[in-house]
């Protein structure tokens, strides 16, 4: 018989050894998409923090930065440690650390905001200052901002604002109840809407670390996790969760998937898995762990789609050609059938 006619699947179904193939144990493809995650979720991290010290170096950002901050500190609502770490007010005299007492806390709250009114006005004018000015007189005058039914808050005879006298409540509940609610949610409110420079540099921020860090991070992360292995583990087409618990994948030709069709079952699991994840509350994913975990062939969505099946092949191995099983000398044993056997 000649070599053309040996390499025929007929002369193989008839004549070669009997080839079968075990479906992964549930478990084991569990753990190896467990350990394939957790790979995902360390890769995009550190592509995310290499990303984001790359950006953070470029001229654009520092100088960006340097605007922001000298902002921010200008403004009162923020305050620097010594170590040049900035935050905002109310976190920086709240830290412990830094060992304030509750009048120090009162005085320099209450400053603060003197100075973000003043600010306000400097930066976007006296209408923008009179806006900010007449809440906060409202803030104060509120019947809600009260201790043990006495307001903290009167106004004078000159018609001024001031600390009520009969109040018993100590500096400390001035910080607490008073001023520090009024700087989080009124002046960080105000300094976004009002002053139009600043909201320009937090847009310009925000667009970078989402477009220029995490997008990309997130992009790149399965193709190195997903995607890559497959190159180096041709034979199965394996990842490195797989590869640890022996699990390769094969076509319905009970044979190593060809490129195209790898490729294929990789961009449907990249693009409706991966991509549409964060816009779709995960469900195309969701969709192919329940086809997983109750289908007869425990086939993903990419594998039932392409009619690829995960296969143990801890004992087995799985053939690129069937000119390769007969070149492996497999076709001088038993008659063959090309069947997987089925146990969980």
């Amino acid at each position: 018989m000649s070599e053309e006619e040996k390499v025929q699947p007929g002369y193989l179904a008839a004549h070669q050894t009997e080839i079968k193939y075990t479906y992964a144990r549930f478990h084991r493809r569990v753990f190896a998409n467990l350990l394939d995650f957790i790979l995902l979720a360390l890769t995009f991290v550190l592509l995310f923090l290499a990303m984001r010290g790359i950006v953070m170096s470029t001229p654009g950002y520092v100088q960006n930065e340097e605007t922001l901050l000298t902002m921010r500190l200008d403004s009162g609502l923020y305050m620097k440690y010594e170590s040049g770490k900035e935050v905002d007010t109310v976190s920086f005299l709240s830290d412990k650390a830094n060992n304030f007492t509750g009048y120090a806390k009162m005085e320099t709250s209450r400053r603060s905001i003197d100075t973000f009114i003043a600010y306000v006005g400097d930066k976007a004018g006296d209408e923008a200052k009179d806006k900010v000015q007449k809440d906060y007189d409202e803030y104060r005058l509120k019947g809600t901002l009260v201790y043990e039914g006495i307001p903290y808050f009167v106004k004078n005879e000159a018609g001024e604002i001031v600390r009520n006298g009969s109040c018993k409540a100590n500096a400390e509940s001035y910080f607490v109840s008073a001023y520090a609610p009024f700087i989080d949610d009124h002046c960080q409110g105000y300094l976004v809407t009002l002053i139009p420079q600043y909201l320009q540099l937090v847009r310009y921020e925000s667009n970078i670390l989402i477009y220029a860090e995490i997008l990309p991070a997130y992009a790149v992360a399965p193709l190195l996790t997903y995607l890559l292995p497959a190159f180096i583990f041709k034979r199965g087409r394996m990842t490195f969760g797989k590869a640890l618990y022996h699990i390769g994948v094969l076509d319905q030709r009970l044979l190593v998937p060809t490129w195209k069709r790898t490729l294929a079952r990789f961009a449907i699991f990249y693009l409706a898995e991966v991509m549409l994840a964060p816009f779709t509350f995960a469900i195309p994913f969701l969709i192919s762990a329940s086809v997983m975990a109750f289908s007869k062939g425990h086939q993903g969505l990419p594998d039932y789609f392409l009619g690829l099946f995960e296969v143990d092949v801890s004992n087995d191995k799985i053939y690129f050609s069937r000119e390769e099983i007969l070149l492996s000398g497999v076709g001088e044993k038993e008659p063959v059938d090309f069947k997987p056997t089925y146990e969980d």
